[in-house]
């Protein structure tokens, strides 16, 4: 029997052979849980002038020659404007050549897209079974003022269908997230984790983490062993 195979989709100015290297904590527990880990690249090659931050051109040229100028879709502040038409089909046909995927694991930018994948899987590759697990580190949703609600926030039109999870999911969605993140604060990883608990009277589906830390996937094992515990559970099933 194959091991099992969980997708691992990297963050904003990342790579896969990065991800790999800073989420180093939970892939060596999961090798030894015997759990195959894939890394792929982002479909997007930045150039400066996509960065919604300043960075010198020093350390954009040290970026760029390290190959970690990739992301999975333009970063833009207005929810509506985003496009992950790219993002989706390059995880969908990775999953067809690759897969079948009993999970995906996603980190920041990587996080959503692997949450939106997580919830259409079988409408994006019609003979993929639901995967058995989703964990989402530092995860956000694709947010805009609610004109009905002042002060409250609600998924952009455009993502509403992309964020709903599907009815009656199999699937385990772990969420973490870091209470120090300034990058993706928590209130925002947990608005997300709020979409998949809201009105459940049962949550053993759906569960959350908070570690000490920022933007980063931690790599301490007391942090981590409860999450790989959940998935190797998941991955029994």
């Amino acid at each position: 029997m194959s091991a099992p195979k969980l997708l691992f989709l990297h963050g904003f100015l990342q790579n896969a052979k990065v991800f790999s290297e800073k989420s180093s904590g939970i892939r060596k527990l999961l090798k030894k849980a015997n759990v195959q880990c894939d890394y792929i690249d982002g479909p997007t090659t930045l150039e400066k002038k996509d960065l919604p931050f300043e960075l010198d051109d020093e350390k954009w040229q040290a970026t760029v020659d390290a190959q970690l100028n990739k992301s999975w879709f333009y970063h833009s502040e207005i929810s509506k404007e985003l496009d992950l038409t790219q993002a989706i089909q390059a995880v969908s046909d990775h999953i067809k050549s690759e897969g079948p995927y009993d999970g995906i694991v996603g980190f920041s930018q990587g996080a959503a897209v692997a949450a939106i994948v997580t919830n259409k899987i079988t409408e994006l590759v019609p003979d993929h079974p639901p995967f058995k697990v989703s964990l989402i580190f530092s995860g956000y949703s694709f947010t805009e003022p609610d004109p009905q609600n002042e002060g409250q926030l609600r998924i952009t039109e455009k993502y509403q269908d992309s964020f709903t999870p599907a009815p009656n999911s199999p699937t385990k969605v772990l969420f973490v997230w870091g209470a120090s993140d300034m990058a993706v604060p928590a209130t925002r990883s947990k608005f997300l984790y709020n979409i998949y608990t809201e009105g459940k009277e049962s949550t053993d589906l759906v569960k959350s983490y908070e570690h000490p830390g920022g933007h980063m996937v931690p790599n301490k094992k007391d942090i981590l062993r409860p999450i790989v515990d959940e998935i190797s559970a998941a991955l029994e099933t």
